[in-house]
């Protein structure tokens, strides 16, 4: 992934409470979309998978693409609503990607990117909070 210049991580960095209220609200929905048997997998492996993905690819379309190939997976996959619900979440940061690229000149695609990448990295700790207050 490209670096972003200074003026664009303190852009960030203001929005970090709402980037990890959104992944609240990611967390929240994939547990709510899993079934009793997919909780106790918790299916945190899979979310960790599509961050390693936002991690290293320069690619929004690419990224949707893996998520998309998770839910179709015949094995160990995510349910399908959620992998679409997380790729129109993921898309509405487009427009704060490109408010925050016109303030600080840096690229739309690579700050949208590594907002992606923030939520996902933010939704994986919920997550795995919300897998392990079930377990009691």
């Amino acid at each position: 992934m490209k670096k972003l210049n200074s003026r664009t991580r303190q852009a960030l960095a203001t929005k970090e409470d709402e980037l990890v209220q959104q992944a609240r609200e990611v967390a929240k929905a994939l547990w709510e979309s899993l079934n009793e048997k997919q909780r106790k997998d918790g299916k945190v492996r899979q979310l960790r998978n599509i961050l390693e993905v936002a991690k290293s690819t320069d690619s929004w379309k690419a990224l949707a693409l893996f998520v998309r190939y998770q839910a179709a997976r015949t094995t160990d996959n995510i349910p399908r609503d959620w992998a679409e619900y997380l790729i129109d979440e993921m898309e509405n940061l487009t427009d704060t990607a490109n408010e925050i690229a016109k303030q600080t000149h840096d690229d739309p695609k690579t700050i949208h990117l590594e907002m992606v990448t923030r939520v996902l990295g933010h939704a994986v700790r919920w997550h795995l909070w919300d897998v392990k207050s079930q377990e009691g």
